[in-house]
């Protein structure tokens, strides 16, 4: 696979871009310019990122990652998402002209700002101690033992009390901690909790005005439950969670299914594909079917068609050919996850 891998988008403002000194590979690393915007890429001749080992993958991310941060230096950068690859500077420069309004926007709401994330984690161990004295688990516990053989269901049931014991608890902290948190940032986007000692794992859009008081609020829960979770903060970053750029081709199997749920014909336009969607929306908007899960993804559906096939017409009206451009909330981790599930 040979092309231009891009890293993210940047307003130039005509210039010729970032200075790259102090990136390992700088001698790699270009910008190509549209108008006032600018891809950041390097050149990229290996395989398909999804068949590779993940150790190389993670190399990969890591590279990727590191030239973002360093150009978030001296710019608003908008991430794109790890693994972009196109094939020629002509179609990078297509995207920067396909999307411009949609990269200015994002921009223009992101400059500014950071991401700032915040870890929280307490002592399983210590958790399980400080639970174990609430009646409900004491209470199974003590029916589980009067038992001469306590059966499979019954240490079943045991943990799983215990378990929502600890959500419970769970919950009730990170609860306390978003809602101490979010008053002083922009966005809030919570991410995975991916093992048991994991309170909170939060991403915050921050204004970089306002970081020193974002981190003295989290020194505030530190003191809060002193003793009890332990707080960790990485960042400042790019804003990864909360507008990372996507960039597809258009698959003609997903544009012809949708062409046909909304009931168009072969050569469809913008205007007309607003119509049809209008219409169905109405007939099976949620609202008129209170409760019925059937319609919300009914609708839900209509609306992916119409935000598929409006895509595809506005690249159409741009390149030819077109890309899928959409800037959503995507972490490159949540990427790397998907590629090894």
């Amino acid at each position: 696979m040979d092309g231009k891998y891009i890293y993210g988008i940047i307003n130039t403002g005509g210039e010729s871009g970032p200075d790259f000194s102090g990136v390992e590979s700088a001698d790699l690393l270009h910008t190509i310019v549209h108008q006032n915007l600018g891809c950041v890429v390097s050149n990229y001749n290996g395989g398909e990122f999804r068949s590779m080992p993940k150790e190389d993958m993670v190399r990969y991310l890591l590279a990727h990652q590191m030239v973002v941060e360093h150009v978030m230096k001296e710019y608003t950068v908008l991430p794109v998402k790890f693994g972009t690859v196109l094939a020629t500077p002509g179609e990078v420069r297509d995207l920067l002209s396909q999307g411009c309004f949609q990269f200015e926007s994002a921009l223009c709401w992101i400059q500014g700002k950071v991401e700032v994330e915040v870890a929280a984690t307490w002592d399983t161990g210590q958790v399980l101690a400080n639970i174990s004295t609430e009646p409900e688990i004491v209470q199974a516990r003590e029916a589980a033992g009067h038992k001469e053989q306590p059966t499979v269901g019954d240490r079943i049931q045991l943990g799983q009390i215990v378990k929502a014991a600890m959500d419970r608890h769970r919950d009730s902290y990170r609860e306390r901690m978003i809602e101490s948190l979010k008053s002083v940032a922009v966005d809030v986007r919570p991410n995975a909790l991916v093992s048991d000692d994991l309170v909170m794992n939060v991403a915050f859009l921050v204004e970089k005005a306002g970081q020193e008081e974002f981190d003295s609020r989290v020194g505030q829960l530190d003191e809060l439950f002193h003793d009890q979770i332990d707080f960790r903060i990485i960042g400042p970053l790019p804003p990864y969670s909360f507008a990372t750029v996507e960039v597809t081709r258009p698959d003609p199997e997903r544009i012809e299914e949708a062409r046909l749920l909304l009931g168009l014909g072969k050569v469809i336009s913008e205007p007309e594909v607003r119509k049809a969607y209008r219409h169905l929306a109405a007939e099976t908007h949620p609202d008129r079917k209170p409760g019925d899960e059937l319609a919300r993804l009914e609708f839900a559906r209509l609306r992916q068609a119409s935000d598929l096939l409006i895509a595809c017409c506005k690249g159409q009206a741009e390149s030819g050919d077109g890309l899928l451009i959409n800037i959503s909330r995507l972490r490159d981790s949540e990427v790397l996850a998907s590629s090894f599930a």
